[in-house]
């Protein structure tokens, strides 16, 4: 009977203790659950910083150098491109020194050109689907009208209270493609500098599209700098330089490598 009471009382003290327990056990999960919030929450507050930025962008797609295929530059149009970016920096110490930004922004890069050229390696599309690749002297002209998505990472300098200055890398993914055009006034030799002629005259045009040649994703360094007018406005200029080539490495009807270079100014609202 003593053995009995005994499994007893010590079954009563267990009922008693396990929701005891459950309910520490309830706490101390919570409370490690809430710590894990709370430093998760302070990382992107404290010493981060917001922005919202609308740039315009003067530039273009070239070689490094001009072509000896290139012996003049009838025109060039920027065209009207334009960026909105939403950026965060996170500042390494408290007094905003040092910090490291990243962000997304949706940018437009294009541009409009007519250039003299001579012997100048392109393909041509013609009436039947038929392209014909040869050398051209006479006069193209350029239509390029981009979009792309771009991912910054950048180091940021404070100089003072008043200019920060920042530089890194950026890698963008293109959304939207047009690269076309035309030759005209000119002569395209079929296959070789000496090949059967073919003529541009009166009118004629000789169209081109190499919208589908055109690389998916270009990367590059950019460099700026921006100036607090207020605690929440911002102007800046910076300098995106592409380090890869426009098209894609197999293309050929180009006979020279391009590079996007596009300098841009804006201003920014900072949260």
């Amino acid at each position: 009977m003593k053995k009995n009471n005994s499994l007893l009382y010590l079954l009563l003290i267990c009922l008693v203790a396990l929701p005891n327990g459950l309910f520490a056990q309830s706490l101390e999960t919570s409370f490690f659950e809430e710590q894990n919030t709370s430093s998760f929450a302070v990382f992107f507050k404290k010493n981060t910083t917001y922005q919202a930025r609308a740039q315009f962008s003067i530039g273009g797609s070239t070689p490094l150098g001009i072509p000896a295929q290139i012996r003049e530059i009838n025109s060039y149009n920027p065209t009207l491109q334009l960026g909105l970016e939403v950026n965060a920096t996170k500042w390494l110490t408290d007094t905003h020194r040092w910090g490291i930004r990243t962000g997304l922004r949706f940018e437009g890069r294009g541009m409009r050109t007519d250039a003299r050229v001579k012997n100048y390696y392109t393909q041509i599309d013609g009436d039947d689907g038929k392209q014909t690749k040869g050398y051209f002297t006479g006069n193209v002209k350029t239509k390029m009208k981009n979009s792309y998505i771009t991912f910054p990472v950048l180091a940021v300098y404070q100089v003072n209270e008043n200019w920060n200055i920042y530089g890194g890398l950026y890698l963008s993914g293109l959304i939207d493609k047009d690269f076309t055009g035309y030759v005209y006034n000119g002569v395209l030799r079929e296959g070789n500098p000496i090949g059967t002629p073919v003529e541009f005259q009166d009118g004629a045009k000789g169209e081109y599209d190499f919208s589908s040649d055109l690389n998916r994703f270009q990367w590059g360094t950019a460099w700026g700098f921006e100036y607090k007018v207020n605690d929440h406005l911002r102007l800046f200029s910076d300098l995106n330089w592409g380090l890869n080539n426009l098209f894609k490495k197999d293309f050929e009807a180009i006979s020279f490598s391009m590079y996007s270079i596009y300098l841009n100014v804006g201003f920014g609202y900072q949260f």
